[in-house]
């Protein structure tokens, strides 16, 4: 099946899923090479919520689910992965994105570019705004950073802008794959099938480290081709509906946190930070590489639970270590409170915070979105390799977008 595209949707409740999938055929150089495999998890209440128009299309393969027996995103994934019949390629992503015009032909573009075998191209998305027109936010590439390790064994990991993206002719290399977009060959679907045990934090450190041993070359694309909707409003969270209330009252089996509690038992297992007798069986690692090499690949020490300095940079991978002794490796921590100093009015009209943190050398070592202004004040701790010596306020307005930034010296 010469240059078909297999596409992933694990849709849950989400408004954006018919637009999603109208962009995605609208912007392509070659629509006609495109499959779709679609987990609907939906309500009968929600009329919108509605795939008629596909039903009797042969390029879509739909599995209509009633919410109330969804069992999280990674259990959704696993089960569009099985309406793969082929496709030379594969691209999965979430219900909620818009696309670049030929994304198609550029992703091809530069899946060939990587000069792989087996490449994956994978990042967050940019920033798309539904409810602004579909406002196309940003058109700088992202690369995935990890910061720290989190109580449960994962990885924390945020966006970082690709520094002089312009300058690049071919996808960098990356330690992470996104969920909500990777595009590499199609028979990805059977060699690295999603873990259904998984529910939703580990999902992406998972498919990394799996992919990686199964012989996969990460890499984060040098141009922006797809978009994402990253602030889920107005659109319902599997765990909003999966309850203790709902469960009480019959509707549903458990509630999200203890499907999620037995997922982190088993990323635990997998990332080899606790012994159990839990059996990952097919779910487990390949074979093509070690787990140690993705540790010195990426700069990792799950056991020990500390990341290089070069990853919480953003440095392109591999690390390297110059005889780091990862018993003795410490990154600096900070911990910081701050309070809102904005006048009262403009939080009508604010629809973000940037606080970043800069060195000596006037490079970002962190930075953190405020979206929750119901307590003026916030609490911000991270890790860096390099001491931080100021902060920027810098608020992002609905109507007029970024207002004036505030810089302050740590004292």
């Amino acid at each position: 099946m010469d240059n078909k595209i297999f596409i992933q949707i694990a849709s849950y409740k989400d408004p954006e899923l018919l637009p999603t999938i109208k962009d995605c055929i609208q912007k392509a150089k070659n629509p006609d090479l495109l499959t779709f495999g679609i987990c609907w998890q939906h309500s009968s209440d929600d009329e919108w919520d509605n795939l008629d128009e596909f039903k009797d299309n042969p390029n879509f393969k739909i599995m209509d689910v009633s919410w109330d027996k969804s069992l999280g995103v990674c259990w959704a994934r696993s089960n569009t992965q099985k309406f793969w019949n082929g496709e030379k390629y594969t691209l999965q992503i979430d219900s909620h994105h818009r696309f670049l015009q030929n994304w198609d032909e550029e992703l091809i573009d530069m899946f060939y570019k990587t000069n792989s075998e087996k490449p994956i191209l994978t990042s967050y998305a940019g920033v798309y705004e539904p409810f602004n027109d579909n406002k196309l936010v940003n058109s700088n590439p992202y690369k995935m950073v990890g910061k720290k390790f989190s109580s449960d064994g994962n990885i924390l990991f945020y966006p970082q802008d690709i520094p002089d993206y312009q300058k690049y002719t071919s996808p960098i290399p990356a330690r992470f794959i996104s969920g909500h977009f990777y595009f590499t060959l199609g028979i990805h679907c059977q060699e690295c099938k999603y873990d259904p045990n998984l529910y939703f934090s580990g999902e992406e450190l998972s498919l990394s480290i799996r992919s990686y041993t199964l012989g996969y070359d990460i890499y984060h694309p040098h141009k922006l081709v797809i978009w994402h909707e990253y602030t889920r409003k107005n659109r319902t969270k599997h765990w909003d509906d999966f309850n203790e209330e709902n469960r009480k009252q019959n509707v549903i089996e458990e509630p999200w946190h203890v499907t999620n509690e037995k997922s982190v038992k088993r990323l635990r297992v997998l990332l080899k930070e606790e012994e159990s007798d839990i059996d990952l069986g097919e779910y487990g690692l390949g074979n093509v590489r070690t787990f140690e090499d993705y540790e010195m690949y990426a700069g990792i020490n799950f056991k020990l639970r500390k990341v290089h300095p070069q990853l919480i940079n953003g440095t392109n991978p591999p690390v390297t270590y110059d005889n780091l002794d990862w018993a003795t490796m410490e990154t600096i921590q900070k911990d910081y409170s701050f309070e809102f100093d904005l006048p009262d009015y403009e939080y009508n009209n604010l629809k973000f915070l940037y606080l970043g943190f800069k060195d000596s050398d006037d490079k970002e070592i962190y930075r953190f979105d405020v979206t929750d202004f119901t307590e003026k004040k916030i609490k911000v701790e991270f890790s860096s390799e390099t001491q931080p010596i100021k902060y920027i306020w810098w608020p992002f307005y609905i109507e007029t977008q970024w207002g004036t930034s505030v810089e302050k010296l740590l004292l």
